[in-house]
């Protein structure tokens, strides 16, 4: 039998007052939740988890979280754990819906945590960010094979992810990721260099916004010598992981990994953020941890 759709349900606003950030609305069904507001320095962002208390996305749930931050305002958004998929059996699909909206001199850090699509797991997911060319965004999404303890590997059955973009309004950017692995020619399910992920088995995007980007690019990619390596050669080298950027416009940048593990990717972008937030903001990083 077929469960009834789930409909877990998160919309939070953000709003500033007197140079302090704080939740102004907050709407929330189960299995979502958003931790209680955090501050952890004093440049008066706005902190919080969203949680599932659930096990995770069965076959025919929908997940929708919408989090916008108003005017000036800043908030720090993270993941509390893993967002599982479980298996579709009858081909149903789980369905994760993402909207976020950033307004005039506003910034977003949202940065969720790995997405894992058990065996016969069918994942339908749709993110649209609304930013504002005076606003400020850095948000990434990392995607594992499946439970790789389990040597489960690409043994789901659909994985379609897509992200789109708009600046005051107007389409920028269309990305999306769709892979069926059943469905591949015999030669390919060795995930050898020819497969369509060069034999990496975990993959990220981290999608970069702000209008003095351009500045801060040309510093980081700059080079003393033809023999020194660029700053994205040394991610790939430090934490073993493919990647790579590229402008999507003048203020809009987009970063891919290919890696062999879900940290060592997160470890990669969190040195982008770390350095990113620091030269753009002044700011130092923020305390990745779990409170």
């Amino acid at each position: 039998m077929i469960p009834s759709l789930k409909h877990g349900i998160l919309q939070v606003e953000v709003q500033q007052e007197n140079g302090r950030s704080y939740i102004s609305s907050l709407r929330q069904r189960m299995p979502l939740r958003a931790s209680t507001p955090l501050y952890a320095n004093e440049q008066g962002a706005v902190f919080f988890f969203i949680m599932n208390p659930a096990a995770g996305l069965l076959q025919g749930d929908q997940h929708s979280i919408s989090v916008r931050v108003k005017k000036d305002a800043q908030a720090v958004v993270f993941g509390q754990g893993a967002t599982k998929v479980f298996r579709s059996p009858q081909g149903n699909l789980s369905r994760q819906l993402t909207t976020l909206i950033v307004e005039k001199g506003a910034r977003l850090e949202y940065m969720p945590e790995v997405v894992i699509p058990f065996a016969e797991a069918c994942l339908f997911s749709r993110t649209n960010l609304w930013i504002s060319s005076q606003a400020s965004v850095f948000f990434w999404e990392i995607t594992a094979p499946g439970r790789v303890a389990r040597q489960e590997l690409f043994k789901y059955n659909l994985l379609d992810q897509q992200t789109r973009i708009f600046l005051d309004g107007e389409l920028i950017c269309c990305d999306r990721f769709q892979l069926e692995p059943q469905k591949l020619p015999p030669f390919l399910h060795t995930w050898s260099p020819l497969g369509p992920m060069h034999g990496y088995t975990h993959y990220g995007t981290f999608w970069a916004i702000d209008q003095h980007l351009p500045r801060v690019m040309s510093e980081l990619l700059q080079r003393h010598t033809e023999d020194e390596d660029g700053f994205l050669e040394q991610i790939t080298e430090h934490y073993k992981i493919l990647i790579a950027g590229t402008e999507i416009n003048r203020q809009t940048y987009c970063f891919r990994a290919l890696g062999h593990s879900a940290e060592d990717i997160q470890e990669g972008f969190k040195e982008i953020w770390k350095v990113l937030r620091l030269r753009l903001f002044n700011e130092p990083e923020w305390p990745w941890r779990k409170f």
